[in-house]
């Protein structure tokens, strides 16, 4: 027998905040997600239309004066019978996870824990009548605060939704889909924030990258190859088009740069097919790429939408800060991986254990073993500089003597380190005879020319001196020059 209990199960008011503002706990994923629906729209404009001239521009407009924004295509538009099921509906798609970003129907409603109006304007092309869906969210913010229980999520929704539909004056043949969110409120007003919103969108929508960068041809024609229905997007934000900002010579820590030398590519599959292909700049590995770039890490995409961020690879490098030492991108092809509700991972599945043991065995751990040899190359080269110019500096002492006691102290325990030290290529031998020669070194001061030239009561007073300076420079060849100086002046 049907249990009757079941009749009287409903859906709690919670869920609307569940699925928006708690889904969506970075405001800026808003427009992530109203992209993502842009970009399904107008793929779908040009499947259908069979044309490739469909017109791909996304326009973002900010006003901070009204706090509002509006996000804007102009695809396929929704046919006014189709309102009001489409724009009504929670959590029912039509669009299919293997052909779409965006499938379980509630991405639309990212907007509302983040304005007091959020508005749906709509119209396909060839009809005379544009709908507007409109939904209430400070009233929807009160509803779910207050202690009616009573109130279910299908009986919210119709009391802050509104669907009307008007008369289109403009031109029939007309199509597009606009999302508008009044009395914008989020924190540090960060949804308003046009440097932070662009900044933002160059790293995760699907744009393209720039003109000037080098590889943008290479790149862009090996991801239309191996990638199904590859594109990018003309997308604006106030007027300004937004790329990926990808740039030649990038930034490592403070002072250092590297050149991107060239491209490595690079794919992942399981038998059946490809998993994922990708793309890795050819750095020298010399550090973190500095974040100011907005270009560090191996970043993730689906749709050519950035998943997660861009430390999401990063636990499956020897260690996490290796992840920043590269750049580049890998894409998802196997419609198999799919994303969670979140978009900042895979949902647990065979395929995404199969996705990231290739990454770990094919860039995770080559990479880490390469950026730690590389480190390990730059440490030996440097210690060979230095040993060399401990070497130069003993050579100074003996043929010219030295400015201080300490100095030749400092010297001669250096040397004494470094003959015992194996991973030197200079022999013993020789380090002896520079011993010997230092040991029996004078002050410079005590050289024959020098000293006929100095009293002997100033040549007291001058080592005293040049001693206190030895010591008191931090950069002892700075002691140097000071010394230089001041002998000069004599």
């Amino acid at each position: 027998m049907p249990n009757k209990e079941i009749n009287k199960m409903i859906i709690g008011k919670h869920i609307l905040d569940t699925i928006s503002i708690g889904m969506y706990n970075y405001p800026l994923m808003v427009f992530r997600e109203y992209i993502q629906n842009s970009a399904d729209a107008i793929d779908h404009l040009r499947r259908t239309s069979n044309s490739k001239t469909s017109n791909s521009k996304i326009e973002i407009t900010l006003n901070g004066r009204s706090r509002s924004i509006k996000i804007q295509d102009y695809a396929t538009g929704i046919k006014a019978k189709e309102a009001l099921s489409t724009l009504h509906n929670i959590g029912k798609s039509l669009k299919k996870s293997n052909s779409n970003r965006g499938f379980r129907g509630i991405g639309r409603l990212g907007g509302l824990g983040y304005c007091d109006e959020l508005s749906f304007v709509t119209k396909a092309k060839g009809e005379s009548i544009y709908s507007v869906s409109k939904w209430d969210c400070k009233k929807l913010r009160e509803l779910i605060s207050n202690n009616n229980d009573s109130l279910d999520a299908m009986k919210l929704v119709k009391s802050i939704a509104v669907l009307s539909q008007h008369k289109y004056t403009k031109n029939k043949k007309d199509h597009f889909f606009s999302v508008e969110m009044h009395n914008v409120r989020s924190s540090r007003n960060v949804l308003l924030d046009v440097p932070v919103i662009k900044s933002y969108l160059s790293q995760v929508a699907p744009v393209p990258f720039k003109n000037d960068f080098s590889f943008t041809e290479k790149i862009e024609k090996e991801l239309k190859v191996k990638i199904p229905n590859y594109e990018t997007y003309d997308i604006f934000v106030n007027g300004n088009q937004i790329f990926k900002p990808y740039i030649d010579v990038v930034k490592v820590g403070e002072k250092i740069t590297d050149k991107i030398k060239d491209i490595d590519f690079v794919e992942f599959s399981n038998g059946a097919g490809l998993l994922t292909f990708g793309w890795i700049a050819n750095l020298r590995l010399f550090g973190k790429v500095s974040s100011t770039g907005l270009v560090d890490g191996m970043r993730v995409r689906s749709g050519n939408i950035l998943v997660g961020n861009k430390d999401l690879l990063c636990d499956y490098f020897r260690e996490r800060r290796f992840c920043n030492y590269l750049v580049g991108e890998l894409h998802i092809i196997d419609h198999r991986l799919v994303l969670n509700s979140r978009r900042d991972d895979f949902e647990d599945s065979q395929h995404k254990e199969e996705f990231y043991n290739h990454f770990v065995k094919e860039i995770g751990l080559p990479f880490s073993k390469k950026i730690r040899e590389a480190s390990e190359d730059r440490s030996q080269t440097q210690k060979q500089l230095s040993n060399n110019k401990l070497l130069d500096t003993a050579k100074g002492i003996i043929n010219y003597g030295y400015i201080a006691e300490k100095q030749k102290e400092e010297i001669t325990t250096k040397l004494n380190n470094l003959k015992i030290d194996k991973g030197f290529g200079d022999s013993s031998g020789n380090i002896d005879n520079l011993l010997s020669l230092l040991n029996s070194s004078v002050h410079f001061l005590d050289r024959e020319k020098r000293s006929k030239k100095i009293s002997s009561q100033k040549k007291v007073m001058l080592k005293s001196m040049f001693n206190v300076i030895y010591e008191e420079c931090v950069n002892k060849e700075q002691a140097s020059k000071i010394v230089d100086k001041i002998i000069k002046q004599i």
